[in-house]
């Protein structure tokens, strides 16, 4: 189950919505765009249809190695059209590739969870308790793209890797990922909303999001594994 909703900030000032989504039977994917950044909705769905085509896309074991030759691809592709490495990383790295990546998978035993950027975890417990894990790094979240940028700014993240998380199966009842965007559902801003994320019926929880709309700033995009799409 996949929801993605444009922030009501972002439809105040014109923008798209510039989060985008991947579901599998093994893993789900969320691209949280850089409101900052011109073209982001651009990047995200241009990152998300080379990457579905990548070899074993949702093998976690070969996740990080998928995104890297993904940014590889990208910018390899278009790089002879900018006249020079300065120009290439202002106006295509900078304005298109600055982008979130959050990815769950589910094996048989467990759920792992890797990201880079911020974002949320939402885990519901064998007892049925929703909790919610929150990444921020304020209005400078690290993006995979910095990596392509020679900056003196941008030498901090060269080294930076993706966060890897493991929830066991037996503990965990259902594990989910959303974008920064989800914070007043996090909060307990809609009542109810817990019951309805982990219910299965993206309707009602669509719903939910519109009745409250004025409250995402944000683009907000949430997702979980269902029980109708198993591995």
């Amino acid at each position: 189950m996949i929801i993605s909703s444009q922030g009501f900030g972002h439809f105040t000032q014109g923008l798209n919505n510039q989060d985008f989504g991947i579901e599998t039977p093994r893993m789900l994917l969320v691209l949280d765009g850089c409101s900052g950044a011109k073209y982001s909705e651009v990047g995200t769905r241009l990152f998300a249809q080379l990457f579905l085509r990548r070899e074993d896309f949702d093998n976690y074991e070969k996740f990080e190695n998928n995104v890297k030759e993904v940014f590889d691809k990208l910018i390899d592709m278009v790089k002879s059209d900018y006249h020079s490495r300065d120009e290439l990383e202002k106006d295509f790295i900078m304005e298109n590739l600055l982008f979130t990546i959050i990815a769950c998978f589910r094996t048989d035993n467990k759920y792992i969870v890797k990201l880079f950027g911020d974002g949320y975890i939402i885990t519901q417990n064998i007892k049925g308790l929703v909790s919610y894990m929150r990444f921020s790094y304020g209005q400078c979240p690290p993006y995979f793209a910095y990596k392509y940028c020679s900056g003196a700014e941008f030498e901090q993240f060269k080294n930076y890797s993706f966060k890897t998380f493991e929830f066991n199966r037996e503990i965990f009842k259902k594990v989910g990922i959303g974008s920064d965007g989800i914070l007043p559902m996090a909060k307990g801003d809609l009542k109810g909303i817990d019951n309805l994320l982990v219910s299965e019926n993206n309707i009602l929880v669509e719903a939910a999001i519109r009745n409250q709309r004025q409250s995402f700033a944000d683009d907000v995009t949430f997702a979980m594994f269902t029980e109708n799409n198993k591995i």
